[in-house]
């Protein structure tokens, strides 16, 4: 077992990191006499749950409660998470209970935001299962849920007690699941490590068919990565903006898509690719550069075809509506070199449409 510790301004907490992990930890100093409920994903192999169960049944647990939820973008909502909200009332949960979320992105999502939101604020720790949520929705304490069609638009940053990434898990996921969270790995190597990114380009069938020692090098690096950006601005105040390459033209795909037509994974890959021609045009990003990135990309399998014709002013105003914008003035993450990335406001709607265009939007 690996353990990464993460500091921020709100909280300390451990990230524990193994295969077949959730057999071999320890839970009862975290669980103590806690009433607990388990908020599990329905797509979380039976199994595995059970394995979480009767761990923490080896605890001193006052009572263990499950609640299944159907994570999708569709459910991610107010509407839907008020029947978890509903679920905690019924069953008597107090300010010190103890909810642990086992599941995918939106699963750590909606886990965060009741965790922070139930009696002002209950502890949480967070199970993630896809390769996604291991190596980005777990790790910076980000909770949201959609509104009217925009992606996380209300929200809470708020830091999980514990995280316990097992790895084996990621050996029942489809390989969309797999693809998806490895494009968060190769943004982490773009924006942050150009050593971490040629390892990838290297070792990438390895990867693909989850050896073990290299899948947890993977995951173990993109945590170390993106914690190390959140203990130096947890709040998204500056630095940690850079997470978010690719993210501004992806949320937006997301957006226009009605959540149905690309998963977060294919929207990010496309964005990237997007933010590569952007940075080519207005900061002289190296073309090679830029081409070494979209050829990891296509490498991986994942589908960068656009399945639906884009007015490329309509992406660029939902952008504009997007949370991380700045009074409508859009705000990118664009790359100096492989592993060095920056933030830059660009008003010119010309360049960004300049960069839709020549990317392989059309």
């Amino acid at each position: 077992m690996t353990t990464l510790k993460v500091k921020t301004d709100s909280k300390k907490y451990e990230i524990h990191l193994g295969h077949g992990l959730v057999d071999k930890i320890s839970l009862k100093s975290l669980v103590g006499k806690k009433e607990v409920l388990l908020l599990i994903d329905n797509k979380v192999p039976k199994p595995f749950v059970k394995k979480v169960e009767n761990n923490i049944k080896r605890s001193s647990a006052a009572r263990i409660k499950l609640l299944t939820v159907n994570a999708s973008e569709k459910n991610k909502n107010f509407l839907y998470i008020s029947k978890i909200y509903d679920f905690l009332i019924k069953n008597n949960f107090s300010r010190d209970s103890l909810i642990i979320g086992i599941g995918g992105g939106i699963t750590c999502d909606i886990t965060g935001f009741v965790g922070s939101t139930f009696l002002r604020g209950i502890d949480f720790v967070l199970i993630p299962t896809t390769l996604l949520s291991q190596v980005d929705a777990s790790i910076g304490g980000k909770t949201g849920v959609n509104h009217k069609g925009f992606k996380n638009m209300i929200g809470t940053f708020n830091q999980p007690k514990k995280v316990i990434i097992d790895t084996s898990c990621l050996e029942t996921l489809p390989k969309l699941e797999i693809l998806c969270g490895l494009m968060e790995v190769i943004k982490h190597g773009v924006i942050a490590d150009s050593g971490f990114f040629n390892w990838i380009e290297k070792n990438l069938k390895q990867i693909l068919t989850l050896k073990p020692q290299y899948i947890q090098k993977a995951v173990k690096r993109s945590i170390e990565i993106k914690a190390d950006v959140v203990t130096k601005d947890e709040k998204e105040l500056g630095l940690r903006a850079i997470l978010n390459f690719g993210h501004t033209f992806g949320h937006a795909l997301e957006t226009i898509g009605e959540n149905k037509l690309y998963t977060h994974g294919e929207a990010v890959a496309l964005g990237m690719l997007a933010a590569c021609k952007l940075s080519e045009i207005s900061d002289d990003f190296s073309e090679k550069s830029s081409e070494r990135i979209s050829s990891l990309i296509e490498k991986t399998g994942i589908d960068i075809k656009l399945k639906k014709k884009i007015n490329h002013k309509k992406l660029i105003k939902l952008m504009q509506s997007d949370k991380k914008s700045n009074q409508g003035r859009l705000k990118f993450i664009l790359l100096e070199k492989i592993g060095r990335a920056k933030i830059k406001v660009i008003n010119n709607n010309q360049v960004i449409e300049k960069a839709i265009k020549r990317s392989l939007f059309y």
